[in-house]
């Protein structure tokens, strides 16, 4: 009897020593597991790369495997937005270049094919400026291949200094994109050896000339493909005022030129594919633009000719020009100010031969063209049934 009791016991004992044992491993199942933790560091490292600077270092006080993982990756993305005052983001910006590691900023090859950047976003003042140098200086020293500047600051031009020279270090660098935004800078800054960049945009920016030769800055860059030039205003001195200006490159694919400040424009590119030119609206500005361009296949064209302020002669002149250089294009697209003063001259249009001898595609924002007008798009056109396409203007609010 005793011993049945004692049987009894153990079973009871042993079947509650597995109840506690199934109730720890559900605990340990409930448990939260750091799983990121346990990523390889070139995972960890790519998916830090997402962030901007200030993020990725904060995510050092993770775990200790995270503790140094920003100062791996190959991405820099430098911004005072979130620093209340800025000699707090000064210091932050010393501190970063030093306690980095000395790794390349270069693309991660074994993920993706995009280019690592060092995105520099600070409203730049005359001090500041040696502070910027030394990161640009450390980008180009770690082979970084996008740069990416906005300076957030659009100086006048009586508040042009001396600047530094910014890419001095270019010579042996393998820099491909280069991004520039609201700065002021000497045009010459592209003959220091950007001979890898592909892709140059220049946005806002005040562009200072000197002498007859800065006035074909692009034909320095034997690579370059993607080239844009958005509201930028150029320094020039009265000498070169009313010199032409010219955007030259044998490997140009895409030009996009708006708002440039420029009175005459020469673009010769015989590898040109994309061509979007747009000029200020104020009705003043009507540029005199010679395109020499055998390979355009699609043009955007928004220019704002005044017969009332440049004469009906200047009007026909540089039109007759600007058509001549588009003579290949297949897609044409057009605006309504300019349909306007081509509807104005249909008894001239009529008379001229159309220099059109692709054209496929016309896109209007509206049906008000004048038959005349349309006639002298296409009657040189070689494509038998020729599409004229309506697209809306987009409104913002």
């Amino acid at each position: 009897m005793k011993a049945m009791k004692n049987h009894c016991s153990c079973c009871e004992l042993g079947k509650a020593r597995k109840r506690r044992r199934g109730e720890e491993e559900e605990d340990q199942d409930t448990t939260p597991k750091d799983r990121l933790s346990r990523l390889p560091d070139f995972i960890i490292h790519h998916i830090l790369s997402f962030l901007d600077t200030k993020s990725a270092v904060q995510t050092s006080v993770l775990s200790r495997v995270w503790r140094c993982a920003w100062k791996h990756v190959p991405v820099l993305d430098l911004r005072s937005e979130s620093f209340k005052r800025y000699s707090r983001f000064q210091l932050y910006v010393d501190k970063v270049l030093s306690l980095r590691y000395p790794v390349n900023l270069h693309k991660l090859s074994y993920l993706s094919e995009k280019d690592m950047s060092l995105s520099f976003l600070i409203p730049m003042k005359k001090r500041d400026y040696a502070q910027f140098v030394r990161a640009i200086e450390y980008a180009l020293r770690h082979d970084t291949q996008h740069l990416s500047i906005n300076l957030n600051h659009r100086l006048h031009y009586d508040e042009y200094y001396e600047s530094p020279n910014l890419f001095s270090t270019t010579l042996n660098c393998n820099l491909k994109t280069l991004e520039l935004d609201n700065i002021a800078t000497d045009i010459r800054f592209l003959s220091f050896g950007f001979r890898t960049l592909s892709t140059l945009k220049l946005g806002g920016c005040s562009l200072f000339f000197h002498h007859e030769e800065d006035l074909d800055p692009f034909s320095n860059l034997p690579c370059l493909q993607d080239l844009a030039v958005i509201e930028s205003f150029n320094r020039l001195p009265q000498h070169l005022s009313e010199m032409r200006f010219k955007v030259s490159g044998l490997q140009l694919l895409s030009l996009v030129l708006e708002s440039a400040d420029f009175c005459k424009i020469e673009v010769c590119a015989p590898k040109l594919k994309s061509f979007r030119f747009r000029e200020d609206d104020d009705g003043e500005t009507f540029i005199s633009l010679v395109l020499s361009a055998p390979s355009l296949d699609h043009a955007d064209i928004s220019v704002y000719p005044h017969i009332s302020v440049h004469g009906h002669e200047c009007v026909k002149e540089r039109l007759v020009s600007l058509f001549r250089g588009l003579h290949n294009v297949e897609s044409l697209t057009l605006h309504s100010i300019l349909l306007k003063v081509l509807s104005d001259l249909d008894a001239f249009l009529e008379q001229q031969p159309s220099p059109f001898t692709r054209l496929k595609l016309l896109k209007l924002p509206s049906t008000s063209i004048h038959y005349k007008v349309a006639n002298y798009f296409f009657k040189g056109s070689s494509c038998a049934k020729p599409v004229i396409e309506l697209f809306m203007r987009k409104i913002s609010y």
